[in-house]
C-alpha cells in the first residue's frame, strides 16, 4: 500500500440534546475526519477528537497544524506487509513526536485503507476474540437535573445497562447519588467521574458520604496535572477504600509507563480515541492486565460511526473489558452521524469501507485541506 493522498475534513456535528460535566458543556461535536487515499484509490477513513483537558490536544492546533504535519510525513510512504505497517505505527507513537489524539486518527485510516488491499489477522493485531457476554455502562451529566434522575435511571434499565456512571462536581453529588440509588432499589452499580475537578478533602468527604452506595469506583478525582498527584490519590485510596480509575492521566505510552509503575490508579479506562488508536489501545490494555491494574474502556461524547466501530472492535477483541462506556448513547446525541458504511466484512472487519453521510458537506463541514 501507497499512501497517495490525505483529506482533513472539520465538522460540526449537532447533537440533539447538549451534555454537560465539570469540565465542558458541548451541544455539538467539533471532529476531524481524516481520509487516507491509496495510490488503488481506496479511501481509509480515522477520527480525531483532541480535548486540551484529556491529552492536552485541540481541534485548533490538529486542524492547523499536527494533521498536515502528519499527513505530509506519510504522503509517499508504502507499507508491503501489515508487519512493516504495524511497526511503523507502534514506533512512531512511542516516538512522542505526534499527540495520541491526532496519531490515533491517522493510525485507523492507514489501518482501514491497508485492510481494504489485504486481509488482516485481527485476531492477532488485537487479540483473541472475546468469548464473554458484553454489559453496558450508562453515563448521566449534569444535563440532568435532580428531577430527572429517575427518569434517567429507566432509560438506563431500558437500555440494558449493567452499570451507570454519574458525573460529580457538584455541590449536591451524595443526594444525586442517593436518588440514583433509590430508583435502581440498591441493584445497580455506580461508577463516578469527577473530570478532575475535585480537592482531596472535597474527595474525601463524597466518598464518605456515599459509602452506603454500591460505589464501584471514582474516576479521575483530581486534575492530570495537579501538584503531588500520586500522594493526593494514595491518601484518597487508603482513606476510603473506593477505587481510583485514570482517565485524563491516561492517554500517552509515558503515562502508561508511569502510572504502573507508581500504581496510585488501582483502573485505567482506555479510549481509542485518546490512547493513540488501536494499537496504543492493546497496548495499554495488556500492559495494565500484567500488572494486575483494572481496566474499563469508553469512547469520547460525539463520536462518530468512525471511533465508534473502532471501539467496538477494541471490546470484541477484549475479554478483559466487561463494555466500553457510551457505545449506545452517541446514537442518541448525535443529530445526524457523519458517516455511513458502505461495505462491511465479517471475514475483515478492518477492511469495511464508510463514506460521508447525505448533506454532511452542506451542512457539518466547516473545513478541509487536502494534500497529495
Amino acid at each position: 500500500m501507497q499512501v497517495k493522498r490525505c483529506d482533513i475534513l472539520r465538522l460540526h456535528t449537532p447533537f440533539k440534546q447538549s451534555f454537560t460535566h465539570a469540565q465542558s458543556t458541548r451541544s455539538y461535536s467539533d471532529k476531524i475526519l481524516v481520509v487516507v487515499t491509496t495510490k488503488e484509490g481506496l479511501q481509509g477513513f480515522g477520527e480525531v477528537l483532541a480535548r486540551s483537558y484529556v491529552s492536552g490536544e485541540t481541534n485548533d492546533e490538529v486542524y492547523q497544524s499536527t494533521a498536515p504535519e502528519l499527513a505530509a510525513d506519510l504522503l509517499g510512504r508504502e507499507f508491503s506487509d501489515t508487519q512493516q505497517l504495524t511497526d511503523f505505527l507502534r514506533q512512531a507513537l512511542a516516538s512522542g513526536r505526534w499527540g495520541p489524539a491526532v496519531f490515533g486518527g491517522f493510525e485507523l485510516a492507514l489501518l482501514n485503507a491497508y485492510a481494504q488491499l489485504h486481509t488482516v489477522d485481527i485476531n492477532t493485531m488485537l487479540g483473541p476474540h472475546r468469548s464473554a457476554a458484553t454489559g453496558s455502562c450508562f453515563t448521566i451529566g449534569f444535563e440532568c437535573k435532580d428531577e430527572q434522575i429517575r427518569r434517567y435511571a429507566i432509560q438506563a434499565k431500558l437500555s440494558g445497562a449493567t452499570v451507570v456512571k454519574m458525573k460529580v462536581g457538584l455541590t449536591n453529588d451524595v443526594e444525586r447519588l442517593e436518588l440514583l440509588n433509590k430508583a435502581f432499589q440498591g441493584k445497580m452499580p455506580i461508577r463516578m467521574d469527577a473530570n478532575g475537578c475535585l480537592e482531596l478533602e472535597q474527595a474525601i468527604e463524597l466518598l464518605q458520604g456515599a459509602r452506603a452506595l454500591p460505589l464501584q469506583s471514582l474516576e479521575q478525582p483530581f486534575a492530570a496535572d495537579a501538584p503531588e498527584l500520586d500522594e493526593k490519590l494514595r491518601e484518597l485510596y487508603a482513606q476510603t477504600g473506593v477505587p481510583l480509575m485514570a482517565d485524563e492521566s491516561l492517554c500517552t505510552p509515558e503515562d502508561i509507563a508511569y502510572w504502573l509503575e507508581s500504581r496510585a490508579y488501582q483502573i485505567f479506562n482506555i479510549r481509542v480515541g485518546k490512547c493513540g488508536g488501536l494499537l496504543g489501545s492493546v497496548a495499554a490494555r495488556d500492559s495494565a492486565q500484567a500488572a494486575g491494574i483494572g481496566v474499563v474502556a469508553g469512547t469520547m461524547v460525539g463520536e462518530s460511526g468512525v471511533l465508534n466501530y473502532a471501539s467496538e472492535l477494541f471490546l470484541q477483541h477484549s475479554d478483559v473489558l466487561d463494555y466500553v462506556e457510551g457505545l449506545g448513547q452517541n446514537k442518541s446525541f448525535l443529530a445526524q452521524d457523519p458517516v455511513s458504511i458502505s461495505y462491511k466484512s465479517d471475514d475483515n472487519p478492518l477492511g469495511i469501507q464508510f463514506e460521508l453521510g447525505p448533506g454532511v458537506r452542506e451542512n457539518q463541514l466547516i473545513g478541509e485541506q487536502s494534500l497529495e
